[in-house]
This record gives C-alpha cells, structure tokens and sequence, in this order.
C-alpha cells in the first residue's frame, strides 16, 4: 500500500517567473549507523592501501637487507607482483561476492591478507617476501571489490558519494601509514605494523549488517528489512524504499549473468567504468606513489625520507577535500579539474628532467617535490576516489559486484603492466618522456570527461539505473512519478487505493510526466544541462531543490 502525501513535503521554487513543484523527502535515515556501517567496511582497505604504498618507503631499506639482493627487475617485481596477484583473484572476486555477500567476503578476507603481511615480515629470502606480497596482492581483488560495494549500497543517496569514496580515503590512509612505517621502521617491522588493521576491521564488521541489497537479491526480505532498519534508524519509514528496491530487482532479474554487461542497458555504464580506470592507471600517479623514494633521489631531493612523508600528507588531504565536496560538487567537476591539475603539473615535472638530465641545467630541488606533490594532490582529488565509486553505482544490483570484478581486473592489468615497464621505459627513453607521456593522457582525459562523464550526484541507486536504461531504449517513455519521486510501487493508479492516487503529481502539478519538463527528467537530471537558456534554469531549480 502506498504511504500518503503527508509523508513528503511539496515546495515550490520560483525561478525568474518559472514555477517548479519539487517533492523532497523528509523521511531521512539516521547518519551516524550508516556512517559507522561504511567506516567498518573501508577499514578493509587500510591494510590493502598498505600494500599498495609499501614499497615506496622500504626498497631502499629492502636493498641494505644482505638477505635480499634487489635490482631493477627485482623492484619492478616487488612492486608489481600484487597487481599480478589481483588480476588472478579478481575474475572469481565477483562471484563470490555475490555467493557469501559483501560483509562475509570482508570477515573472510581481512585474515588472509593478516597471512600475507606475516609471511613477508619473516621471509627468509626474496621468494617468499614475493609470495607474501603476492598473498595480499590477491585478497586485494576481493576488498577493493566488497567494500565500494558495500559502502556504495549501505547509505541513502544523499550520502552515498561521500560514503562511497571511504573506501578510497582509507585506501590513502593505509598509503600513508605505510610510508610511516617504512621511513621511520626496518621492512620487516613495518610489515607487522602494516597488518594490525586486518584484526581491527574484523573487529569491527562483526558488529555491522550484511548489504540490505544483497540479502533481497537472495530473496531475505525480511532480513534485508532488519539490516535497513539498523542502518536508517529505528523511526525510519523503510516501506518506500525496500519496495523499490524490490521493484528494480525484480525488474532486471535476480540471475548473474556476464553477458549482462554488453546490453544496450548496461553497455554504457560498463564502457564509463573501463574508462575511468583506464583515466586512474593511465595517469601515471601511481608511478609517484609506489616510486616515491627512487624518483625522489634520482631529482636530486636530498630528504628523501621527509619528501615520501609529504607525499603521504598530501594524499591525505587530497583524499579528504575529495570525500568532503562528493556530494555538493559533483563528480563530472572534480574528474575534471583532478586531471587537469595531473596532467599540468606531470608535464611540468616532464621539463624538470629535461631540463636536469638533458640540458644539462640544474634548476632548484624544490621543483620536483611540488609539481609531484600538485600531481598527487589532483590525483587524490578525484582521481584515485571517483573510478571506484562509479565502478558500484553505475550498475543495477544483480550485476553490481560481478561488473565491479571485472572493472578491478581491467584495473589491476592496466597497473601491472604501467608499473612493470616504469623502470624500463624510463631507462630506455628517460625520465622526460615518461613524464611527458602521462602528462599528455591526462589532459586528453581531461577533455573526455568534461564531454562524455555523466553526474550522477544526489541520485538513488535505481534512478542512475532508470537514466541508462531510458537511454538504452528510446522506445520507452519513463514518467517522472517512477523516476524522481519513487513511486515505483504504484504501478497503476487506476487500481491503487485513493491515499496513493493523491501522492502521485497529475497533470495539474505542473505536467511533471512531460518528457519536455527538463527539471524533473531523469536524462537533464544526471546528463549535463543543454539546449536553451530556459531549460537552463529550470535544471538549476530541480538542482536547488535536490542540494544537501
């Protein structure tokens, strides 16, 4: 049954003389459960964060250790063997995700990559410091998978872009401790310190709901219930959007299926994501991060220690500022503005080099540490945050997890195969033109971007579906009942009871079904605005109306 019109309050915004009707939803869920469910998920990829950014502050440490003989390939393995790893792991990632649940995936994966840190702190040889980086390499497939899942499909959505971005914060947070440990400890002891968050996010996921759409995929409605009601708060109204919840999964099916992600439905969004990793790897800041003391050195930084320190503190603040401005700047901007900021500041360092190891001139040895810091701030800015969150909102549920694997495996290929040539493209055509390049694929992402990306801030889950599945088929008119003001349970409203009939606009409303009405269509909604300077402004009242 449908809840009455009192449940919502209608308002009215005038914008030079046009009126608009927005329906807004007061019934909002408790913050601090969601906020709580989502940080236990994200600590998860501390640890994993942790592995990725290990080596950028203990390969010189690993080079004085007379146990381990390192060169140039021996550090592109160490470096690369956990990408290797991952892209192995990932194709079954997805599956498994979707058999155990996104919270169960977690509780399982946390120790394994626990074995892996223990393995390496007590290698006796380069063999098995590779098998233990190898070890958490892998379970690296299944966090940097279950958790954007997770924290993407936990909170409502006028929370979930800065939730769904945790993970990527503490991706940076894991960087960053282990960069601390690596300057500050022997290898082997950052190791054990590197793994103490596996035991805290074990912890902590014991006390938190499996994903409410997870468990209606399985058919546990009344759990998934439960697991809403915990997240939302218990004076939350869930009716509304269990049921639509429902509605869309019933509506896309429940059968796992990889050839779902070539349909028209599900083309566009999963081509979106392959770019947005593609723009993350081919940035080349990853080169930064994980090269961080070898590239330091070879500018000419004398602290090279102090210099990894703040390159850990400006992800930080990066990741932060990024997390912070999610859900009131909106994705498309802060894509576009991290890599123009990448790609200005890499070609920059580009010059420095030529200029160095070329020319012969040796400019001043800040240089280098702030174009690197720049690059890696604009990479932190939305770089690094913004691929893994439309990696899990892109998707309808039924192929969320499965197409969240497959993105991660491209990801994690496009990584071993940049981080394992660095070393040899650098040797072979030098330092400039390895910068230059990046540089370049940044700004021409920078321009792809700001033309193809769509916005998909403050949408739920089944709208941004609802976007691409309209576009997929221009056959099918969506009214905007079904699309902005979720009445996806009123099928019909020549058979539903009079409460309901009133809580749907009519046509007196304002024709809020018209597909000519660009602030309520899904399509100006999420697409950048277009067309005249009439539909302009009525975008910018429906965004007014939807702004946190």
């Amino acid at each position: 049954m449908c809840k009455p019109e009192n449940e919502h309050k209608k308002t009215v915004v005038a914008v030079e003389g046009n009126t608009h009707l927005a329906t807004i939803n007061k019934n909002e869920g408790r913050i601090f459960t969601q906020v709580a469910a989502c940080v236990a998920a994200a600590l998860g990829t501390l640890s994993s964060g942790a592995v990725s950014g290990w080596t950028a502050g203990t390969l010189t440490s690993m080079d004085a250790d007379p146990q381990i003989q390192m060169g140039t390939s021996e550090n592109a393995w160490m470096v690369g063997i956990i990408a290797m790893a991952a892209v192995v792991g990932s194709p079954v990632a997805g599956r498994v995700i979707d058999l155990l649940g996104r919270r169960t995936t977690i509780l399982i994966m946390c120790p394994v990559t626990l074995i892996g840190w223990v393995t390496m702190a007590l290698a006796p040889n380069l063999a098995l410091v590779l098998t233990g980086r190898a070890i958490c390499g892998a379970s690296t497939a299944f966090l940097f998978s279950a958790v954007p899942v997770y924290c993407s499909e936990a909170p409502e959505a006028r929370l979930r872009g800065r939730l769904g971005s945790l993970s990527s914060l503490f991706i940076t947070f894991g960087v960053v401790w282990s960069y601390i440990t690596g300057a500050f400890f022997p290898w082997r002891i950052s190791c054990y310190l590197c793994a103490a968050p596996c035991i805290l996010t074990t912890a902590a996921m014991l006390f938190v709901p499996e994903s409410p759409y997870w468990l209606l995929l399985k058919g546990r409605r009344e759990d998934a219930e439960a697991a809403l009601q915990w997240l939302r708060g218990p004076n939350y109204d869930l009716f509304e959007e269990i049921t639509e919840m429902e509605a869309k999964l019933t509506s896309v099916g429940r059968k796992v299926e990889f050839r779902e992600l070539w349909r028209p439905r599900t083309r566009k969004p999963f081509l979106l994501a392959l770019f947005m990793m593609t723009l993350q790897q081919g940035s080349g800041c990853n080169i930064l991060m994980m090269y961080t003391g070898t590239i330091f050195s070879s500018a000419g930084v004398v602290n090279v220690n102090m210099a990894v320190l703040y390159t850990g503190l400006v992800q930080i603040a990066g990741t932060l500022f990024s997390v912070l401005l999610m859900d009131h700047a909106g994705r498309r901007p802060m894509i576009v503005l991290s890599t123009f900021v990448m790609g200005t500041s890499t070609v920059t360092l580009g010059v420095y080099y030529y200029m160095y190891n070329v020319v012969g001139e040796h400019g001043p040895s800040w240089v280098p540490l702030a174009t690197i810091l720049v690059s890696v701030f604009g990479y932190c800015l939305g770089s690094r945050t913004i691929p893994w969150l439309f990696a899990t909102e892109l998707f309808n549920t039924t192929i969320r997890s499965t197409a969240n694997s497959v993105t991660f495996f491209y990801n994690r290929i496009l990584n071993f195969i940049i981080i394992q040539i660095y070393p040899h493209f650098e040797e072979a055509t030098g330092a400039h033109t390895v910068f230059f390049f990046y540089g370049g694929v940044c700004l021409i992402c920078c321009l792809i971007s700001f033309l193809f990306v769509p916005e998909t801030k403050g949408k739920t889950l089944e709208q941004i579906q609802e976007y691409f599945e309209r576009k997929s088929n221009t056959n099918t008119t969506y009214s905007a009942e079904s699309i902005d003001n979720r009445q996806t349970a009123c099928v019909s409203t020549s058979n539903v009871p009079a409460e309901c009939n009133n809580s749907l606009p009519t046509a007196s409303t304002h024709t809020l079904g018209s597909e000519t009405e660009k602030s309520i269509s899904v399509e100006s909604i999420i697409d950048k605005p277009t067309g005249s300077d009439e539909e302009e402004i009525e975008d910018k009242s429906f965004i007014e109306n939807t702004k946190l």
